[in-house]
């Protein structure tokens, strides 16, 4: 999709949808659908199937977005993947059976995978590549707050859900102002050639791996769930936070700042991971180290304007990075510091082979 940089429909209708987007895998696919789920299959054996379901359609949605994706029809398969991820929260709420949840996992991942990768990678010619990096602080930072909002983190399982279907609604809304666009072409530089795609693969699958992990642990220990998210303060706090840091790396996106705030990401991640028994602590340095990297997994995709780098970005770095980290805390119940050290090497080492490859380019 290809935007005029002054064209402030395109970036209010593209933050919108990417909005609506987050919030629907925050607060539904996260959180309210495994919710209902437990009160029909309560079992941890049921809740991984499910989650396994729900990352293989979201992967294989991922992968068939690539291959239909086409800028002069992108609103359209857009509002298309809206309507599967509806009709998810809508199949979760009537849901009486494993069988209507394995169908209901499938239709949330295939849905969320296809509606996320449509949408990044027309994101730029969307909103203009000099604002791209404030639309993906603002719209993933909006949603982040959104969810941690007291009214909405606090509420019961099937009002999450409605809540989820008519963010859903408003994003449908904002497909309807996507402007007439055209091709963009890909962006010149190393973070786009093989080299630098398997690197920012390796470092956002760190990344995902480190919050998924962190995130399970807290919500399934009592004492660190309490500090860290009781209490409509704590909340707002956070959800202050979110926004916050999310806004400024958008701001340094654009200012080229993309690796040193990635590697910042990873040091809050890593911190809040050492820090787990001072539960307190904890919230203000994880949350911001989640919204600066979430802020990049759009920003880095989008930038590329090719459907198959955002495609190949959230099936290996966001499903199979989620599915690593979950997997871990299930069996530890925490975060090893050697793995702490393993995940720092491969992002310095990561981030030091995008560095060489951008001196190579320029040197020639």
């Amino acid at each position: 999709m290809t935007a005029k940089p002054q064209n402030w429909r395109g970036f209010i209708a593209g933050t919108t949808a990417l909005a609506a987007i987050y919030v629907y895998f925050l607060l539904f696919a996260q959180f309210a659908f495994l919710a209902l789920a437990r009160t029909i299959a309560p079992g941890a054996t049921a809740m991984r199937s499910l989650m396994a379901v729900q990352a293989l359609a979201g992967v294989t949605g991922s992968i068939i977005a690539a291959r239909v994706f086409a800028s002069v029809r992108a609103r359209w398969l857009l509002a298309g993947g809206l309507l599967v991820c509806g009709l998810g929260a809508l199949a979760a709420l009537a849901a009486e059976s494993n069988a209507a949840l394995g169908i209901t996992a499938a239709l949330v991942g295939a849905g969320l995978g296809f509606s996320t990768v449509t949408l990044i990678g027309g994101l730029r010619g969307l909103v203009g590549g000099r604002r791209l990096g404030l639309a993906a602080g603002l719209g993933t930072g909006v949603a982040y707050a959104f969810c941690n909002l007291p009214g909405v983190f606090t509420a019961p399982a099937g009002r999450q859900a409605g809540i989820a279907l008519l963010v859903l609604l408003g994003g449908l809304i904002a497909t309807a102002g996507f402007p007439a666009v055209g091709d963009e072409p890909p962006p010149a530089g190393p973070d786009y050639e093989p080299r630098g795609l398997v690197a920012w693969i390796a470092v956002f699958l760190v990344l995902v791996w480190l919050d998924s992990a962190t995130f399970f642990i807290i919500q399934n220990t009592p004492t660190l769930k309490e500090a860290a998210w009781s209490g409509a303060g704590r909340l707002v706090f956070g959800a202050t936070v979110h926004l916050l840091a999310a806004l400024l790396a958008g701001v340094a996106f654009d200012r080229g700042k993309l690796g040193p705030m990635v590697a910042g990401s990873f040091v809050l991640l890593a911190t809040a991971c050492l820090l787990l028994g001072r539960a307190g602590t904890v919230q203000p340095i994880y949350v911001a180290g989640v919204s600066v990297y979430s802020a990049a997994l759009v920003f880095y995709p989008a930038r590329g304007a090719r459907p198959w780098v955002p495609a190949l970005v959230y099936a290996i770095s966001g499903w199979g990075g989620s599915a690593l980290g979950i997997g871990m805390a299930q069996e530890l119940s925490a975060v090893p510091a050697w793995s702490l050290a393993a995940a720092g090497v491969i992002v310095i080492g990561a981030l030091t082979l995008r560095r060489r490859g951008r001196a190579k380019r320029i040197r020639t």
